[in-house]
């Protein structure tokens, strides 16, 4: 039966000991720390090992993080500015290190409709120069980079060729993160996507959720308007046993328990299937 994490973006507005809970009570043995504004990822950042120590006390492990705010701004055109996000992305490696966490989720554009030309045209190049660091700096670590698309519109990012075509050359440990919501942002075919993801042998995790009718992503499946079955399909012909994580935007906390559950809903359906 294939696992699904779930993003702790979702449970970012309750405390760490509650968001914890909440997670073991839906069923989620799994879980990506993500939105580093959340009180569990700040406890984990302020004390990693006692952090997923506590979340496997509740039968939970941590397969993978979401690089921080801050580190996800490795494309700058300002050199300062864009090594300073790499050191953002670095210092997550020793946490990662400390509390036996092997992957990390890097966006490898900044991203944002009112970029300017020139800053689109520079991303690749400095991109790549980031990323080479990272993959340094990941390789000594004994850790996996996982490059998430981004943008849209046919922007450097916003496709897994592009994607590809960043790392070539990083090492086996460099591959994809494939968002299956942002390529539909940005008007791709989501099979064949996923087709050139998969033959590339590189795809290493998968982040999951809807877009509804006017664009705006991270909703539970089935609140949008994106068909997973054949995508689910797909994987299941293809054999594919990577990552998927269900990444669900921050709900208030008088909802979250209940769009916890509608979450571990689709979780148990999709693993029916």
């Amino acid at each position: 039966m294939n696992e699904y994490a779930l993003s702790t973006w979702l449970v970012g507005n309750v405390e760490a000991e509650a968001a914890i809970r909440l997670m073991a009570d839906a069923g989620f043995t799994q879980i990506e720390l993500s939105a580093g504004w959340a009180p569990i990822v700040a406890q984990w950042e302020s004390a990693p090992e006692e952090t997923c120590a506590r979340l496997a006390d509740a039968g939970i492990t941590v397969p993978s993080v979401h690089c921080p705010r801050m580190g996800r701004q490795i494309d700058l055109l300002d050199d300062d500015s864009r090594i300073a996000s790499v050191q953002e992305d670095i210092r997550y490696f020793g946490l990662m290190q400390a509390s036996g966490i092997p992957e990390i989720v890097i966006h490898p554009v900044s991203g944002g409709a009112d970029r300017s030309d020139e800053a689109w045209a520079a991303t690749p190049a400095q991109s790549r120069k980031s990323l080479e660091a990272l993959a340094d700096a990941a390789e000594e670590a004994g850790l996996r980079l996982a490059v998430e698309n981004l943008g849209r519109d046919g922007h450097p990012g916003s496709t897994m060729a592009s994607i590809l075509e960043l790392i070539d050359g990083l090492g086996d440990h460099v591959g994809l993160c494939m968002d299956i919501g942002h390529s539909q942002q940005a008007q791709l075919d989501l099979l064949d996507e996923l087709q050139i993801a998969l033959s590339s042998g590189k795809l290493f995790t998968l982040h999951l959720h809807d877009v509804d009718i006017d664009g705006k992503d991270h909703r539970i499946p089935g609140e949008g308007c994106l068909d997973f079955v054949p995508f689910l399909q797909a994987l299941r012909d293809q054999k594919y046993n990577g990552g998927r994580t269900l990444e669900v935007s921050a709900a208030p906390a008088e909802t979250v328990e209940e769009r916890i559950d509608m979450t571990a809903a689709v979780r148990e359906s999709w693993q029916r299937l």
